[in-house]
């Protein structure tokens, strides 16, 4: 690393941002980068990303530092997606969820995570493009979307994963579900259901093991869909869940691929909910950008 430009966001996670920049400089020139030079630059939607992207151009950027959740990676990687081939990423997580950095086993405690980027092993990782927006881990339609976009920021920094559990029940009770269809370069599927999950990595909601067939650099989507769910068939198909054999399950449809098309079959409206906040209403079309980044993780051991 010669030039380094962290990017931190006053309003993920628990507000520390600019807090946790500043402890990086300052451990990475205690640990052996004493004549790196460090640009601090906060992002986030009062910000002029486009003005940040050309001074990272302009002052020779080789590497970017994250803060932030799942959010703030996605929005980061939206920005700088022209420039990724030519950069390393490293990740310090600082959102609520964190899905991400659990994937790629990346602590979450700032002195290990930061180690993890002066370590100076890299990944290269997957994203996708969904319409013109960017997903780097999990997009959902149904009862996750729904669950989610009944939570404020307040309450997600508060209360953390227990208010999506409780959330979620909540809705589950009321039995809404959507008609869709749904295609991919292989196959297709139409009907209803109350949910579909896309995910990038084996990781939902920061639950490591939801798919222990997804990785995060296979240059596919994988694509769930539950056409109904009640409480009774989630207690029993329980452990397939926790094994992460979600697509073992008999009701559920399960599908990978390289790009999906998914669209409502009325004219209602129906939201995505894409790395923790809304995204694209329907349809939408998606597509996997293969080992599109390049990502500080730790040495994996022998």
């Amino acid at each position: 690393m010669e030039n380094v430009m962290i990017l931190f966001n006053e309003t993920s996670g628990k507000d520390k941002g600019k807090e946790l920049a500043e402890q990086f400089v300052d451990y990475a020139k205690n640990h052996g980068q004493a004549d790196t030079r460090f640009l601090l630059e906060q992002v986030g939607p009062d910000c002029d990303s486009q003005k940040i992207v050309e001074k990272s151009k302009l002052e020779k950027i080789d590497t970017l530092i994250f803060i932030g959740g799942d959010g703030t990676i996605n929005h980061n990687v939206a920005d700088f997606k022209e420039e990724l081939p030519h950069l390393k990423v490293g990740l310090l997580p600082g959102g609520t969820v964190n899905n991400m950095a659990r994937v790629l086993e990346i602590p979450l405690k700032f002195e290990a995570a930061a180690d993890v980027i002066l370590g100076g092993v890299t990944r290269k990782i997957d994203y996708g493009m969904i319409n013109q927006k960017v997903i780097v881990s999990t997009m959902t339609i149904g009862i996750l979307a729904d669950t989610a976009a009944r939570i404020s920021q307040k309450e997600k920094q508060k209360y953390g994963k227990l208010i999506f559990v409780k959330n979620f029940f909540k809705l589950l009770a009321k039995k809404k579900r959507y008609r869709l269809e749904i295609k991919t370069e292989k196959e297709q599927w139409q009907g209803k259901t109350q949910l579909v999950t896309v995910t990038m990595t084996n990781s939902v909601g920061g639950y490591t093991n939801f798919d222990d067939s997804a990785s995060p650099d296979d240059g596919l989507f994988h694509l769930t869909i539950l056409p109904k769910l009640n409480f009774f068939k989630l207690a029993f198909y329980l452990p397939k869940i926790i094994l992460g054999k979600v697509y073992e399950i008999p009701d559920v449809k399960y599908m990978t691929a390289a790009e999906i098309s998914i669209k409502s079959s009325n004219e209602k409206k129906i939201g995505t909910r894409v790395d923790g906040d809304p995204s694209e209403d329907l349809p939408v079309e998606m597509t996997v950008i293969k080992h599109g980044l390049t990502v500080f993780v730790p040495e994996q051991k022998k």
